[in-house]
């Protein structure tokens, strides 16, 4: 009798095991596609562009922020259709959204005293072709009476998120301090904010990332504080420009020779860094990397010479010559900083300046000390420089080849003879006589200071008062030679100096030939056409015009992202070059870029008519 119960016990077991596994199978091919959905609706977008404009008041500051929406996660907006927002029922989650994603991402101070949390007043979504954000008034008179429409039907993760934040205060702000911490929204994230003074002057800043604390109008003290601290922060995290400094001064570690060298090196990149800051060097996209091989050159050749047997009479001219090379290398720094230097641009320059200078001091007042020990203790010195300098030249060798093969793909194009070629070389003309006048006196002094005869045996006591001196010597020669209004004075950008990247360009290749090339063709936004069309004019309206009228069947549809690339995909058909800047969207930036009228064609320049330059003529 207990024999068929044994028998039948393993089958109903079996069966069991099977009803369970086919009851997982079913559930995991309902979830799964549903988890998944869910996962790519809350993928971290790749970059992040946030716009913002900020105007302090008499009783509080206000800001205006944009976001895309696809940076906006763990907000279930109410959809319909194909994943559109439903715009009726959607304001309580775009409340949401705002104080979630935008008004807990930013601070505000008066000086030390905090503003408070933000108050949300309103807030507005916005198709991506959007143009009423380009302005602050535009920007305001939009949000107060142009919600989005009703009947608006495309992926709610393409339209933008505007918000309107305000903090009162019952005195007027008079230092604003702003701390965003929106680097959250996406992978990279970029922003550029515009400050709107009360006396109608706007001044743009541009930041990735969580920048920490930004005075919008700094005292000189804190500009000077701030930019000391720049300098600093540069010099010592740049191991090509300590590496040049060790093998300056590897084989003169005496006083009178330490203090000459480092006072000629100072001199030359003070004079770079000026000349830079105030517009006196070439915009082209070739420049910034031959710096940078010249840099690496300057490692090598003060390496190899420390083999060879340097000199003190050759070294402090190699000094001064190296010096204009790595002032360059620090102006590209410098040029991201200066925005925040408010009215204090000279001011500026002199700390950053000192900031570099001091961290010289730092390093040579470590580094000298302890290579005399190691030299009488450990090491023959003869030896200790040999090795040192050939395992610096090796570094610097490979730098250099790597920078070379940077500096071969950037496109030369020469300059057209036009007037703003004229007063470049001019004021290169100039900038060469004073080199010649700085170079006498230095050698004057350096015969008299670090002659041989006159360098004693003390030991190194690093001052800084030579880089202190040259410093605001170099500043007040910048103030007499140079005009008030800087700004006014910078040339615009040219799309031959490389605005966009070439990863841009192939985006927007893909962009243009899925969305466009049913109604547009390439030919008819290269060549002769375009050339007519849209040479000598500012960028932002060849931008402005593609994002209206393209796509034909439904302008205005694409994103801001999307529009930015077809614009470097056209730049890139008419032979501008790429470059390392990304191209953008923010109308100022646009409007200071000219689309060029140079062009190559078979190898010969030639200058191409438009209405806002000269005419000049190359015939082969």
């Amino acid at each position: 009798m207990d024999a068929t119960p044994v028998h039948l016990q393993p089958v109903h077991v079996t069966r069991r095991i099977f009803r369970t596994l086919f009851a997982v199978l079913v559930a995991l091919t309902i979830v799964l596609p549903v988890a998944w959905r869910t996962a790519l609706a809350h993928e971290v977008p790749q970059h992040v562009a946030v716009r913002a404009y900020v105007a302090p008041l008499s009783d509080r500051v206000r800001m205006l922020v944009q976001i895309p929406m696809d940076a906006v996660r763990d907000v279930d907006f109410p959809l319909v259709g194909q994943d559109a927002l439903d715009v009726p029922r959607a304001a309580p989650f775009l409340m949401d959204a705002a104080r979630l994603w935008v008004a807990d991402g930013i601070r505000l101070r008066d000086g030390a005293r905090d503003l408070g949390a933000a108050q949300v007043v309103a807030v507005r979504a916005t198709l991506p072709g959007d143009r009423a954000f380009a302005s602050y008034a535009d920007a305001m008179r939009a949000i107060r009476e142009a919600p989005l429409d009703t009947t608006v039907n495309i992926p709610h993760g393409q339209l933008r998120l505007e918000v309107w934040l305000e903090w009162p205060s019952a005195t007027p702000v008079g230092d604003l301090v702003i701390e965003p911490q929106w680097a959250h929204l996406g992978v990279r994230t970029s922003t550029v904010l515009t400050l709107v003074r009360t006396d109608g002057g706007v001044r743009p800043y541009a930041f990735d990332g969580n920048p920490g604390a930004v005075r919008l109008d700094p005292r000189w003290w804190h500009a000077a504080a701030r930019f000391v601290g720049e300098g600093m922060h540069h010099m010592l995290g740049g191991l090509d420009h300590l590496l040049f400094v060790l093998c300056l001064v590897l084989p003169f570690r005496q006083l009178r020779p330490l203090i000459g060298l480092v006072t000629a090196f100072t001199v030359g990149h003070s004079f770079t860094l000026l000349a830079s800051a105030f517009g006196w060097t070439p915009d082209a996209g070739w420049f910034a990397p031959l710096v940078e091989v010249l840099i690496a050159l300057s490692i090598v050749f003060m390496a190899v010479e420390n083999m060879l047997g340097a000199s003190l009479e050759r070294r402090w001219r190699f000094a001064f010559a190296f010096g204009l090379v790595h002032g360059f290398g620090f102006s590209a720094a410098l040029q991201d900083a200066l925005q925040l230097a408010g009215n204090h641009v000279l001011v500026s320059l002199a700390a950053f300046n000192l900031g570099v200078e001091l961290a010289q001091v730092l390093v040579l007042v470590l580094t000298v000390p302890l290579l005399e020990q190691l030299f009488r203790r450990a090491v023959p010195e003869r030896a200790g420089v040999l090795v040192a300098s050939a395992f610096v030249a090796h570094e610097a060798w490979h730098w250099m080849r790597e920078r070379a093969a940077d500096l071969s793909a950037q496109p030369f194009v020469r300059p057209a003879l036009d007037a703003a070629l004229a007063i470049t070389l001019a004021r290169w003309l100039t900038a060469a006589l004073l080199m010649l006048g700085v170079w006498w006196l230095m050698e004057s002094f350096i015969r008299r200071w670090a002659s041989p005869s006159a360098a004693s045996t003390a030991r190194v006591s690093a001052s800084p008062v030579p880089g202190v001196v040259d410093t605001l010597a170099c500043a007040v020669l910048a103030a007499t030679f140079m005009p008030s209004d800087l700004r006014a004075q910078a040339a615009p950008r040219s799309t031959m100096a490389g605005v966009y990247t070439a990863d841009q360009a192939t985006k927007g290749r893909e962009v243009f030939n899925g969305m466009c090339l049913g109604c547009h063709t390439t030919a008819s936004h290269q060549g002769t056409a375009f050339q007519l069309k849209w040479f000598g004019r500012p960028l932002f309206d060849l931008y402005d015009y593609l994002s209206q009228a393209m796509p034909k069947t439904s302008p205005g549809s694409l994103t801001e992202d999307e529009y930015v690339w077809v614009t470097a995909y056209i730049l890139r058909l008419n032979g501008m070059p790429a470059g390392k800047v990304e191209l953008n969207a923010e109308p100022q930036w646009l409007k200071a870029v000219r689309v060029d009228s140079v062009s190559v064609r078979n190898g010969a320049t030639v200058q191409l008519p438009t209405k806002h330059a000269p005419r000049y003529a190359r015939h082969p």
